[in-house]
């Protein structure tokens, strides 16, 4: 009796076991895939992928494991079932490896309402600044600030800050309606903030309001149709009206002596989409145009914002095409509201992709950075990547994500472990000795 209770407790004890490395052999082989990965570690200088991808669903945050410094951070309302809105991810500045922010609101878009520090360490959202070394973020010291341009050095971040109570539209939905909105300098090293202006509230475009010149002396900003040049100082330099916007956070040419400005052009019978955008240099000092660099109109785009410039002296922009059949829009759009409610041109429902253009004076460009359709329509680059301009063969996530893969790896593992328990009981059961039939 004894020794059969022992043969028993020794069969049992080798289905455990089986069923045990079955499990670890597989949870094993998932490691390699990604279920463990550590701090990226970068090996090579700063550069810009061609390509990049809808990030996994689960794919590690900012804050809980940080990649280091970003090249690129993009946004898309749809990389997974449960949608993506409020989400960006940004890829890190000498490899693929790709993060994820915590949701930031329903639609904050990369280059408006969210932007890469100049060196790419950090990123700037509304009322937020998170360390992509560290994983940590502090406030701003601008409640609620939406950030609009960093000074070159990393130390100042100009932000505008909104009072935007809700107000109904002609359609019955209510949406942010800004009555007051204020740029401010926030001085991200002492954590404190000077008012620089107040802004005509219908006319502030986040992504088209503030650059810096080179130098970090000055930087210009533009009200209603008021450009105006200040030292960071808060002192006016010049100040000059325009037809035109602000062209983005790189409308500063590198010598710092011309300032880009883009205005759209309805237009052009035969074209998809009867709208062009015109970048022109102006002479910072009083709006007069500058002959050089002269950039030809680009065509078919919803939407075209200057990241910087290229070392050979292209023009780096955000160009945004459009959805088929779409009515054309452009500044005028919704301007009575608050970029962040996206009513307005850049809204995700206009676009269809977005890529990195470098746009030469002679009129050609080429592609620095694209996506798949529905998988980047907002993007901002960092600074430095741009000016440094080193690009590398971008690679994309593929197949399933970590996180899935872990989770299907261990249900794969717990079935099999399961099948095994199954079979050894079924065979223990049919060697046991039968007892006579009656």
């Amino acid at each position: 009796m004894g020794m059969a209770i022992a043969r028993a407790r020794r069969r049992r004890l080798g289905v455990w076991m089986s069923a045990a490395a079955v499990v670890a052999v597989l949870l094993g082989l998932a490691v390699p895939w990604g279920l463990s990965r550590g701090k990226a570690v970068p090996t090579a200088p700063s550069s810009l992928p061609d390509r990049v991808g809808a990030p996994h669903w689960g794919t590690a945050s900012v804050d809980s494991s940080p990649a280091g410094a970003a090249s690129v951070v993009f946004g898309a309302p749809s990389w997974w079932l449960t949608g993506s809105k409020g989400v960006l991810a940004v890829v890190g500045a000498s490899d693929d490896s790709y993060r994820l922010t915590d949701e930031l609101g329903d639609l904050l878009y990369a280059g408006e309402q969210a932007i890469l520090s100049p060196d790419g360490s950090r990123l700037a959202t509304v009322g937020l600044v998170t360390d992509l070394n560290k994983g940590t973020s502090v406030a701003l010291p601008v409640p609620d600030g939406v950030p609009q341009a960093w000074s070159p050095d990393g130390r100042t971040l100009a932000v505008v800050a909104y009072d935007a109570p809700y107000a109904r539209q002609p359609d019955g939905s209510e949406v942010p309606t800004p009555v007051q909105a204020t740029l401010h300098l926030a001085d991200l090293a002492s954590h404190t903030y000077e008012r620089v202006a107040d802004l005509d509230p219908r006319g502030v475009h986040d992504g088209y309001t503030v650059a810096f010149a080179p130098d970090g002396t000055k930087l210009a900003y533009q009200s209603a149709q008021t450009i105006t040049v200040a030292t960071v100082a808060g002192e006016t330099v010049s100040q000059f009206t325009t037809s035109g916007h602000l062209a983005g956070k790189g409308a500063w040419t590198p010598d710092g002596m011309g300032l880009t400005l883009v205005s759209q052009r309805r237009c052009c019978d035969g074209d998809s989409y009867p709208a062009r955008w015109q970048l022109s240099v102006v002479d910072p000092a009083n709006g007069q145009a500058r002959s050089a660099p002269a950039i030809p109109e680009l065509p078919g785009l919803v939407a075209v914002r200057l990241l910087g410039w290229s070392p050979a002296g292209e023009a780096v922009v955000a160009a945004l095409y459009p959805e088929p059949d779409i009515s054309v829009v452009g500044f005028d759009t919704a301007a009575e509201t608050l970029s962040v409610a996206h009513l307005r041109f850049t809204d995700y429902q206009w676009v269809r992709e977005t890529k990195v253009l470098a746009v030469g004076p002679g009129g050609a460009s080429r592609t620095l950075l694209s996506a798949p359709e529905q998988e980047m329509l907002s993007v901002d680059v960092a600074d430095n990547v741009i000016a440094g301009g080193q690009a590398r063969t971008g690679q994309p996530p593929r197949g399933l994500g970590t996180r899935l893969l872990g989770t299907v790896v261990v249900i794969v593992a717990l079935a099999v472990a399961l099948a095994v328990v199954v079979r050894r009981a079924g065979n223990r059961l049919r060697r046991a000795p039968r007892g006579p039939v009656i």
